[in-house]
């Protein structure tokens, strides 16, 4: 069994090996992003209606793990939905994000291309498990999401990005980018 365990990730970072870039000509190693961003999806459930779209900020550093350009970060943000019976339910999400960058455009150095992987949880806020309806299974949430993405800096510092997939609150993230 520890044979295995031992052997996963090799298999799993074999592959990536044969992809190993080196971070788009606008990052380096150290690169810390500021990203603020505005998501767009669906409500949890039917009988919701989205009241606020997420709106999340996260700080992304470029951190190489085993030779191969990754981005270690952290993610914040808030959102809520309204049920039909006039419940509102607010929440902050936190998370932690990885990412793949990958040079796809190697004609055009300021595009930086990602696969992001996002894993936290959503911390209702005190007044949406207050109400008499509030539903302990629609309460408290783990975060997951798994997408691509990309950014283009118009300016060395600045930026806009997209990111798109499959995330617990968020199909699509527009927003600004910045290099601190």
């Amino acid at each position: 069994m520890k044979k295995i365990f031992l052997l996963l990730p090799v298999l799993f970072l074999f592959p990536l090996q044969a992809f190993a870039t080196d971070y788009p000509v606008i990052m380096n190693n150290g690169t810390v992003l500021l990203n603020t961003g505005v998501g767009f999806g669906m409500p949890r459930s039917q009988s919701r209606t989205m009241k606020c779209p997420p709106l999340t900020i996260s700080l992304d550093t470029a951190t190489p793990l085993m030779g191969l350009p990754f981005t270690l970060g952290i993610i914040t943000g808030y959102l809520s939905e309204k049920h039909p019976i006039e419940i509102d339910y607010h929440y902050m999400p936190i998370g932690l994000r990885l990412a793949y960058h990958k040079n796809l455009f190697s004609r055009l150095p300021r595009f930086d291309n990602y696969i992001v992987l996002t894993l936290g949880y959503a911390i209702p806020f005190p007044e949406s498990s207050k109400s008499p309806h509030w539903d302990e299974k629609y309460g408290r949430l783990f975060w997951f999401g798994l997408g691509i993405g990309s950014r283009y800096f118009f300016l060395p510092n600045m930026g806009v990005y997209f990111e798109f997939g499959i995330d617990t609150f968020q199909i699509l993230t527009l927003g600004l980018t910045f290099k601190i």
